[in-house]
């Protein structure tokens, strides 16, 4: 139990990521189908690659989306709508009439002068009104729809009953118009004097007493729309659904998916469903692990780095998810998926080692829910390396959109030798799926803009920020420049040195340029106390003890911290700071020391820089180009030997300090950035080989 204990104690962080990745295969199985997968893939146009296939068992065979689609909008547009008689229309209508006859009377008779147009004999004008209002209201005014109207509709179905309904033809209804202009032709026949003025009294009275019933009609136009029949027809067991080598025409396809479904359905018992979802489980399980080991043996710093692994795991993850909602809407736009958007974001973080990886693992778990073949599994698969491959200079836009003409082209020819292997015949290449491919790649370009949200988002650095903040002008470089121009300028011979010995063994050429730029800014707070800023023979380490100089000389590397944490430079560019001098001694001050107080209890601790080490090798570089640099100005006259020494002595006695330990860097590569820091140092100080004079 002990040892037990103690394995928790000494790997919690790694059991910590395991467990991490266990619960994003957990959340990820949920997203797989819940079926059986089908063993066969096919594609209208594409010749059967199986042998005979057989009805194992009756079936239905399903009706393609596109048919139920037309019988759908056919029903709904040859669908009767219902409207409504109400009955109380009429009676409100003869009320209101009543109501304003008697108050014309009224007021009539209150004004006891008689005028030709006054009304006489009240009885026979009200029984008149409400004749010709009986009569409009027994054939009924309807109140079309502006839809109705406009798809110019013959017949409806009437209410005239609560529940029984009769079909009618919409021209045997008034309307308002027509209603006012039947009352006017009814009144003119009476032929009684100043009966037209109860035209304006039974106008007003007038309202729609045949109106839509939109709930009846929604709930009887759902109803037919679901009594539509998914099915056409049906296969028996033994009879054949298709040949080996046979073309899958519309007519074959729909039989394939129809036992396809009907082989999901037939596998859908509680126990089967519990054992395909154990199977997504331990299937996403398997691959997460891969990619979780090959993180620690391949990118340890990603390993290492919660939040690196949990933005890995994280795209991956989304990426499963998107492509799955996808699949579920069964629209034919899988071809349109950019799953190079993955590779280049991880590329542009972490490096191509890293996005290979994530890319291969990403679209192993796409396989699974994809419901295509080996030869979508490829595709994807090479244009994902084609992404990571020509996004190298990621900071040019033009790198961009040349990029994405690979993975166009990578596309295309991939689709286009598929086909050609399926079909025989150039003829059969599906042009909607060409287009398909043409939309990912504009998708793919999202990638970029979603760069600089994952760098806030995470505090990442991509090679964009980093050509930023190369960018001389920038505050902090311009005071460098300003207080301590000695130093901008070793920085910048630093710079370039660093810059070519990174490309030369493949490290980030752009990081150990930008790191190099900002290592020594905490020589701005003294600048005077350092060789390359002393421009007279004063020098104010003369008056000062060896283990203060030190100090001040240490010093500039707190210093730097502080200042490039007020200016918020990346954690990333703080290390290049915190480690270009590792571990090492102040030499020329020790030396001193030593030499003039050969009595004193020798020990170095106020000599030596606090560290760390360098941990890459970007950070590595840096220490080497930095002191072979240095050191170098204090050749006169330097010879192509002299640099040949001192390169070899400096970096032989960091090596022999070990300051390297900690860096994931080869004798190899430390001898290849050794070529590269003399052949620029020779440069720069325009050393050329003696040749011998002829005699």
């Amino acid at each position: 139990m002990k040892q037990f204990f103690t394995f928790l104690v000494n790997r919690h962080q790694e059991i910590i990521k395991y467990l991490f990745v266990l619960v994003i295969a957990i959340a990820l199985t949920g997203v797989f189908p819940r079926y059986g997968k089908f063993r066969y893939t096919f594609e209208v146009g594409r010749p059967w690659k199986y042998e005979t296939l057989i009805a194992p068992f009756d079936f239905g065979i399903l009706k393609s989306t596109a048919v139920v689609d037309t019988e759908k909008l056919a029903i709904q547009n040859n669908f009767i709508p219902y409207y409504r008689l109400d009955t109380t229309v009429a009676f409100k209508a003869k009320k209101t009439f009543a109501d304003a006859l008697a108050l014309r009377l009224e007021q009539q008779r209150q004004l006891k002068i008689a005028k030709p147009e006054h009304l006489k004999d009240s009885a026979k004008t009200l029984a008149i009104g409400i004749g010709i209002i009986n009569d409009i209201y027994d054939k009924g005014i309807i109140n079309t729809t502006k839809e109705h109207y406009e798809k110019e509709i013959t017949d409806i179905y009437v209410f005239y009953e609560p529940a029984e309904a009769e079909r009618k033809r919409v021209d045997n209804f008034y309307t308002l118009q027509s209603a006012f202009a039947e009352m006017q032709d009814k009144i003119s026949n009476t032929k009684r004097p100043n009966i037209e003025v109860l035209l304006p009294m039974m106008q007003e009275a007038l309202k729609y007493n045949i109106t839509f019933d939109e709930t009846t009609t929604n709930r009887l136009l759902k109803n037919a729309l679901e009594s539509v029949s998914l099915s056409q027809g049906g296969l028996v067991e033994g009879e054949k659904i298709i040949s080996e080598g046979e073309i899958v025409t519309q007519e074959k396809y729909q039989m394939l998916i129809s036992l396809k479904k009907a082989e999901a359905s037939r596998t859908l018992t509680e126990d089967k469903r519990y054992m395909i979802t154990l199977g997504n489980f331990l299937l996403t399980l398997i691959v997460l692990t891969v990619f979780l080991i090959s993180m620690r043996s391949f990118a340890p710093e990603v390993f290492i780095s919660n939040k690196k692994l949990f933005f890995n795991l994280l795209l991956m993850g989304a990426m499963v998810v998107l492509v799955s909602s996808l699949v579920k809407t069964q629209l034919n736009i899988l071809y349109a998926i950019p799953f190079c958007i993955v590779p280049i974001i991880l590329r542009t973080f972490f490096g191509s080692r890293v996005a290979m990886y994530a890319h291969a693992c990403l679209v192993l778990l796409c396989s699974f829910i994809v419901p295509l073949g080996i030869e979508f599994t490829f595709m994807q698969f090479m244009a994902g390396m084609i992404a990571i491959f020509t996004t190298i200079r990621a900071y040019y836009w033009s790198q961009f959109f040349i990029s994405n003409g690979y993975i166009l082209a990578t596309y295309l020819l991939a689709y286009l030798a598929t086909s050609l292997i399926q079909n025989g015949s150039i003829q059969e290449v599906e042009l909607s799926n060409i287009g398909m491919l043409g939309l990912n790649v504009l998708l793919t370009l999202m990638a970029y803009p979603l760069i600089p949200v994952f760098e806030k988002l995470f505090g990442f650095v991509s090679e964009i920020t980093l050509l930023e903040l190369s960018d001389i002008n920038k505050p902090l470089l311009k005071d460098l420049s300003l207080k301590a121009p000695g130093t901008f300028n070793h920085s910048l011979s630093v710079a370039n040195i660093a810059e070519a010995a990174a490309s030369e063994i493949g490290a980030n050429a752009m990081l150990v340029k930008v790191g190099a730029l900002y290592h020594d800014i905490g020589k701005m707070d003294m600048p005077e106390y350092f060789i390359e800023n002393q421009h007279a023979d004063i020098n104010p380490h003369d008056d000062l003890p060896y283990e203060e100089s030190a100090q001040i000389i240490i010093g500039h590397v707190k210093n730097g911290v502080k200042l490039a944490k007020k200016h918020k430079l990346p954690d990333i560019l703080v290390d290049f700071i915190r480690t270009h001098h590792g571990t090492t001694r102040v030499e020329y001050f020790w030396q001193n020391y030593i030499k003039n107080f050969p009595d004193q209890d020798h020990k170095d601790e106020r000599f030596r820089y606090p560290g760390p080490l360098p941990y890459s090798k970007e950070t590595a570089i840096l220490m080497m180009a930095d002191s072979c640099e240095a050191a170098s100005r204090s050749l006169k006259n330097p010879t192509n030997d002299d640099i040949e020494q001192l390169v070899e002595r400096l970096i032989n006695n960091k090596i022999d300090q070990n300051q390297f330990v900690n860096a994931d860097i080869t004798f190899k590569e430390i001898s290849q950035v050794k070529k590269v820091i003399k052949k620029m140092l020779n440069s720069m100080y325009h050393v050329r080989i003696a040749y011998p004079t002829s005699k």
